[in-house]
């Protein structure tokens, strides 16, 4: 009798801490949201690394634990956005390291959940990282770039994260490989309007890239020399993300030396 209550007890503790448990993660990630664009925000590298070893904590959680995979791969990716602009004598070691970190989660997550659209988009952006240290995997990085960003697509054809990173890639790539900064500019202004129309119904869904699609207008304007559309979409970028480090601290920068130049001519 005494093994059978302590038997129903432990079961009773179970059944009434599960959705504790379920409440704690979602927190968790909810917490490390703000603390990861808080961190790229700024640049700040011990941020990005304590909110990485966070969303860690949750990656075997049943039903949160792919977008802690993928959170923790972001922050890796941002880590390494990081440091390729700064001038470290490890820094392709460094960068590398993280890079991989961020594919070891999002393949993670992508095999958790073949369909997670955002785990594909994420994975073959990291593939495109991985291409700027590792020249000579080109071509298998690439066809993995591919293979990821085309599940991505066909997954969620008018996610506005889908349509900015495809007009991100159309931009830098040369046009030999398949670039065309003209179809880059149409899918740039496509992203944005998806953006004001999307409803994220989840917090703990991704939600990121609005800011991200006018910065990237800006940097094209500003490589057209039209310069006041450059100052209009950095402008933009802020009122949605008035912290946004990339914006304030290097673009604004540059677009100001352009117009000091413009006048001075």
């Amino acid at each position: 009798m005494r093994n059978s209550i302590t038997i129903v007890v432990f079961a009773a503790l179970v059944a009434c801490s599960a959705p504790v448990q379920a409440q704690s993660t979602r927190q968790l990630l909810l917490e490390g949201k703000e603390m990861l664009t808080d961190g790229a925000n700024h640049d700040d590298q011990n941020k990005l690394l304590e909110v990485r070893a966070l969303f860690e904590q949750a990656v075997h959680d049943d039903s949160l634990g792919i977008f802690a995979h993928y959170y923790a791969a972001s922050a890796a990716s941002e880590l390494a956005n990081i440091l390729h602009e700064m001038d470290d004598s490890d820094r392709n070691r460094k960068f590398l390291e993280y890079v991989n970190y961020a594919i070891d989660h999002l393949e993670a997550a992508t095999d958790r959940d073949e369909t997670f659209a955002e785990g594909w988009l994420m994975l073959s952006a990291a593939y495109g990282q991985k291409m700027t240290v590792r020249p000579l995997q080109a071509v298998s990085l690439g066809r993995k770039f591919n293979r990821a960003m085309s599940r991505a697509r066909e997954l969620a054809p008018d996610n506005p994260r889908v349509v900015l990173l495809r007009a991100i890639t159309a931009y830098n790539l040369p046009r030999i490989v398949g670039g065309n900064k003209d179809r880059a500019l149409e899918g740039l202004y496509r992203a944005a309007r998806l953006f004001e129309e999307e409803v994220v119904e989840d917090p703990v869904l991704p939600s990121w890239g609005h800011e991200d699609t006018y910065a990237r207008l800006g940097i094209v304007f500003l490589d057209r020399g039209n310069l006041e559309e450059a100052r209009t979409a950095f402008e933009r970028a802020l009122e949605i993300n008035p912290e946004f480090g990339w914006v304030k601290h290097t673009l604004l920068p540059s677009l100001e030396e352009a117009e000091a130049a413009s006048v001075a001519n």
